[in-house]
């Protein structure tokens, strides 16, 4: 039997019984949703503005530094790294923030912005268009849920309170990283998904004018009736679940060329639909014995869709394929200059080349472990609730119609198996599974609303102290966890780069050189275009010149460096300068030896005019973290270099090279001057804590 809570918790589904139509129900719920969807993108934008964290490497390397060569060119200073240079990637989604560069650009001309607001434009402009992106999935959400369980539902309220107050969403879903832009691909073609079809045609339901079924409720019949006939056909043409159907499948293709792993969701869809397995048995008698034998027998037969309802599937699933992989193959024509297909390549080199191990190896419970509980946070117990009751249902007879039993278990099982697929990768990143989050809130909204129903009952006072108690908890816990990971944790990546662009404003050159594990920090997209900013870092290239046999043993840059600092700074960059002078000297003598201006690194050149081997140089401001600080210190000790800037980073890292603060070194007599009155200023003002949160400007 259901339980009295769930059952009140639950609303009628859209197919129930025929309701009488209200002719102003229809303003009232686009109302809604367009007013809800507006809260959602100004909510979204404030996210997205408000995070001072760093967080992936990839929302800058794989996404801005590409978009920013896009716009501004190839000689604009951008850190193109080696995905890109052996086409791993497609040029969709940086296309798409070389687009809003561009956008910029065009402002700045039109309305002549001074260059400060024109460098915050810059920053702020990927943030807002990610913001949007970031709404709509969470819209979209709640539009799945309503679809689910019910226009106006308790549960599907409760999947957009989830969203909307989930920790790893204010924390991830406004960040440029590819995995942010397919969760919402795929969370909007989930909504567009016939899912109705993996229902066995009972002969009664409405069909399109392509013979397709409806989805149950939408009582299209009855809204045609009431339009002019110009209006009869546009509504009739865009509501039909075919029209509907290529809306979901270009979405999922999109998803799919950004992150090919993604087919893997549409494949469990897709089998749900298509086809069926079926038990049966038969008892033998064995004539030499006096036993018997039994024999089960599965067989796998077509589905419940109808044989139309396959042939449109299939057949549109390839014309939607096919549109984006030509799409996506001339975008890539044009950014790589040859006709390449990244998905494979991508594939290729992560899986059969195994060169994703090169950045870590994981347990093989790692989703199970840390993953899911990562992603979910507080409302983890709720998804394993969910996920329990839409696997093993136990309402006879059921409580739900069968369509929202069926999707509810379409959707815990796609929410198992992609793990689980997943699992056979050594590497794993929870951004991996992302996708999967908006499906789980969704699953997890049932009991979520469940539980905390008798909230809103005037009795039950004792059990409503107790769910007030939970409710506060998860919001507080919630709270702490987005203002730590968006505030706090991993700031100094961001402020470092603020301080060193307000240091290259003016008209003399300014070089850093970052020794930090590689992609520690932003690049272009923060440096932006201060022509006299040069800066070089240490690099992680993977081995692809050697045999997976050597892979083990293979050091890049940064191990290099790491492995010994002080060898690694004398062998390649020699004696410390000890003035600005003589460093600046040093880069013109690299200049003339190499013939090639040095911009952060630069390259011999040799008869052919082909660049050879990198070359670096010590240069005006040195960037490492704290623990680094006594090493460096004793190889620069009798050099002109000393402290300039402080940030504070991290209480706590998994990475040993990454713990502490970030530290700046310069030679500018000025700026150590400024940062050691500016600390004796605070240090009788009581005011270190600054310099312990944020660091000092």
């Amino acid at each position: 039997m259901a339980s009295p809570a769930l059952s009140q918790a639950s609303t009628a589904f859209e197919s129930d019984a025929p309701q009488v139509q209200d002719p102003s129900r229809g303003r009232k719920d686009a109302a809604t949703s367009q007013d809800l969807l507006l809260f959602l993108i100004a909510f979204r934008i404030l996210n997205a503005l408000s995070i001072r964290t760093f967080f992936q490497p990839d929302e800058y390397f794989q996404s801005l530094e590409p978009a920013w060569q896009i716009a501004f060119g190839p000689d604009s200073g951008a850190w193109i790294t080696w995905e890109w240079k052996n086409q791993l990637r497609s040029a969709i989604h940086p296309a798409l923030f070389a687009g809003v560069y561009r956008s910029c650009a065009r402002i700045l001309e039109l309305f002549r912005m001074s260059p400060w607001a024109y460098e915050e434009l810059l920053i702020a402009a990927p943030k807002v268009t990610q913001a949007v992106i970031a709404a709509l999935g969470d819209y979209y959400t709640w539009k799945l849920a309503e679809r689910i369980y019910g226009h106006g539902s308790n549960e599907a309220w409760a999947a957009l309170f989830m969203t909307v107050t989930s920790p790893w969403q204010w924390f991830c879903s406004t960040r440029t990283l590819s995995n942010c832009l397919e969760t919402t691909l795929t969370i909007v073609a989930l909504h567009q998904w016939p899912w109705h079809w993996s229902i066995e045609a009972t002969g009664d339901e409405e069909v399109d004018q392509y013979g397709l079924r409806q989805i149950p409720g939408t009582d299209l019949a009855e809204e045609l009736a009431k339009c002019v006939p110009e209006e009869a056909q546009r509504i009739n043409g865009s509501r039909s679940m075919a029209y509907r159907l290529c809306r979901c499948l270009l979405l999922a293709a999109t998803a799919c060329v950004l992150r090919p792993t993604n087919v893997l969701i549409w494949i469990c869809l897709s089998c749900f639909t298509l086809w069926k397995s079926s038990a049966s048995g038969r008892l033998l008698k064995l004539p030499w014995t006096n036993g018997n034998l039994w024999i089960n027998v599965t067989a796998i037969a077509h589905g419940p869709a109808t044989r139309r309802e396959r042939l449109v599937l299939v057949f549109e699933a390839a014309i939607c394929g096919l549109i984006v992989l030509a799409t996506s193959a001339v975008v890539d024509r044009l950014y790589y200059q040859q006709w390449v297909f990244p998905p494979f390549r991508f594939l290729y080199f992560n899986l059969a080349r195994s060169l994703s191990v090169h950045y870590g190896r994981n347990d093989w419970h790692y989703y199970l472990s840390q993953g899911y509980p990562l992603l979910l946070t507080t409302f983890f117990p709720f998804a394993i609730i969910g996920i329990c009751q839409s696997l093993f249902p136990r309402d006879t007879p059921p409580s739900q119609p069968p369509l929202t039993t069926t999707i509810k278990h379409q959707l815990a099982t796609t929410s198992l198996l992609i793990p689980f697929a997943l699992s056979f990768i050594s590497h794993k990143e929870v951004r991996f599974i992302y996708p999967l989050l908006p499906p789980l809130h969704i699953l997890s909204a049932a009991p979520f609303a469940a539980y905390f129903l008798p909230l809103l009952s005037p009795t039950r006072r004792q059990q409503k102290t107790t769910k007030r108690v939970a409710l506060t908890l998860i919001l507080s816990l919630n709270l702490f966890l987005a203002i730590f990971t968006t505030q706090l944790h991993q700031t100094a990546p961001l402020t470092v780069l603020s301080y060193l662009r307000s240091r290259a404003s003016g008209s003399h050159t300014t070089s850093v050189a970052f020794l930090t594990p590689c992609h520690s920090t932003p690049w272009r997209s923060h440096l932006l275009h201060s022509p006299n900013l040069k800066a070089w870092a240490l690099t992680c290239e993977p081995p692809l010149h050697l045999p997976p046999s050597q892979h083990p043993t293979y050091l890049d840059e940064a191990d290099q460096f790491y492995q010994s600092p002080s060898h690694w700074l004398s062998l390649h960059l020699g004696r410390p300068p000890k003035n600005p002078s003589e460093q600046q000297a040093r880069l013109v003598a690299l200049e003339a030896a190499t013939g090639v201006a040095w911009n952060g690194v630069a390259y011999s050149v040799d008869e052919k005019g082909r660049k050879r081997e990198k070359k670096k140089a010590w240069t005006g401001y040195l960037v490492f973290f704290e623990q680094l600080e006594e090493e460096v210190g004793v190889v620069l000790k009798g050099s002109g270099y000393g402290v300039c800037w402080r940030g504070w980073n991290a209480w706590v890292h998994d990475d040993w090279r990454r713990r502490g603060e970030v530290v700046v070194w310069c030679l500018d007599e000025g700026e150590k001057r400024r940062w050691e009155e500016g600390v004796e200023r605070r240090r009788e003002g009581g005011g270190w804590w600054k310099g312990w949160v944020g660091g000092f400007g």
